[in-house]
């Protein structure tokens, strides 16, 4: 039981972190470019870099906190799953938009929400891998 329990956790903060890339990438943009006056393009470069870097610390301290493995090489992973997923959504986009003429908005959100249940599959199963239930200081975790 403990381990649904775990999984269930990762999910909801999953979840949450899900909610707060958008609210960041949206707010960061809106910011750098109406009262820093930066080019909307440049602002939502930046956004998108720091919604990057923060997922992936969030991911590996928040969402997934008793994964276990190298720092480096789940950054190379995560990089690489990253840029699969958004090509995924992209040409998942033209198949069902452009090809099978569903609306944009609809393909859109059933496309969001089934590539973020994949990305929290494949970022559990091969990136921040569940260990012994050890935090990285190799104390008896309290989290679920």
């Amino acid at each position: 039981m403990h381990g649904i329990t775990r999984l269930a956790a990762s999910l909801v903060r999953f979840g949450m972190l899900t909610v707060w890339s958008f609210v960041a990438s949206l707010g960061v943009t809106a910011l750098l470019h109406e009262v820093l006056r930066c080019p909307a393009e440049l602002a939502f470069a930046v956004a998108l870099v720091t919604v990057f870097v923060t997922n992936f610390l969030a991911c590996r301290y928040f969402v997934f906190p008793s994964a276990e493995g190298d720092a480096r090489r789940q950054l190379g992973l995560f990089t690489l799953f990253s840029a699969l997923f958004r090509g995924a959504e992209y040409l998942l986009f033209l198949l069902v938009h452009t090809l099978i003429g569903v609306h944009y908005i609809v393909a859109i959100v059933a496309i969001k929400g089934a590539i973020v249940a994949a990305k929290f599959v494949s970022y559990r199963t091969w990136i921040f891998v569940p260990g012994s239930g050890t935090n990285r200081q190799g104390e008896e975790s309290t989290q679920c």
